[in-house]
């Protein structure tokens, strides 16, 4: 089984789960154990807090650590709030003020030691019916094998040789296949994958492009239906505000153009790839920073 979790907080504990892998603006925690496979996403940079949601946005488990009750644990739980997914807490220390002020879906709370436990116990339902896309995280070259794009299968299943559309609406064909480094001919949805591609250059790669089964591009602007709001301290989202936009690994700031009731048009600062029905979240300038959630139109 492959498990993607998020741990917004705490590097030690994102050591505990994996060892440290690819480093960006997130840090990847790989463990290979028997049948299952966890890839723990660690923001690698606090003042780059866009990237505690992306690690949030692409996992479906996200595993809190409360060793340390600050400013920063409040907003990571606000965010989680916002957010439909498995939530682990460690118990190292009690938030029952913090809990208070958030409603959290689905959460259970362990021991350090449990926490591989917890995670494996939990299983993910992906969606593995879809036509295949990869969201991307880093792209290289490689001598012998030419460009190299890392990233998490998120939908459907990807096969050595199959054709693929590049964000750029280039045509890119997937040469090799490595999981945990390991050479594979498949890899399905929640798999953390290595593609050695043919008809694209790594620089014209960029961490948030995707590869799909199907056409899509990169775009200036898109319609977006708010969902889901912050209860603790809401903000009313108004024409010609400005507001980061966060799906998965993609991260824009973006203008309010257009408002219609619940739903939003925002402008993006550069073309970003976005597909219909993709979750996404809206950061403000203030804290808590997180505080909308919603859906591609």
């Amino acid at each position: 089984m492959e498990y993607v979790v998020s741990v917004p907080l705490d590097p030690r504990l994102a050591e505990f789960i994996g060892k440290k892998g690819s480093e960006d603006s997130i840090t990847f925690y790989n463990r290979k154990t028997g049948n299952d496979a966890i890839v723990a996403l660690a923001p690698t940079f606090e003042d780059k807090f866009y990237a505690a949601a992306e690690s949030m946005l692409i996992s479906s488990q996200i595993v809190i650590s409360t060793a340390v009750l600050d400013k920063l644990f409040g907003e990571v739980l606000v965010a989680a709030s916002l957010l439909d997914r498995h939530i682990i807490i460690t118990s190292d220390n009690s938030i029952d003020q913090y809990l208070k002020g958030v409603q959290l879906k689905n959460h259970e709370f362990s021991d350090r030691s449990q926490i591989l436990d917890r995670i494996t116990a939990f299983k993910p339902k992906y969606d593995e019916a879809s036509p295949v896309r990869i969201d991307i995280d880093k792209s290289f070259p490689v001598k012998g094998l030419g460009t190299v794009a890392l990233g998490i299968v998120t939908k459907g299943t990807v096969r050595q040789h199959d054709e693929l559309f590049h964000s750029s609406g280039k045509k890119a064909l997937v040469r090799s296949i490595q999981s945990h480094d390991v050479d594979v001919t498949q890899a399905g949805a929640g798999t953390r994958v290595g593609l050695a591609l043919k008809g694209i250059e790594h620089d014209e790669i960029e961490k948030g492009d995707l590869l799909t089964a199907v056409p899509h591009e990169k775009k200036p602007a898109a319609k977006v239906k708010i969902t889901a709001s912050c209860k603790i301290n809401s903000e009313k989202i108004e024409a010609g505000r400005y507001y980061d936009l966060i799906s998965n690994f993609s991260y824009s700031r973006s203008k309010v153009e257009e408002i219609s009731g619940d739903e939003i048009l925002l402008k993006f600062d550069r073309n970003t790839a976005l597909m219909p029905g993709d979750e996404v979240l809206l950061m403000r300038d203030k804290a808590p920073r997180i505080f909308a959630q919603g859906s591609v139109l």
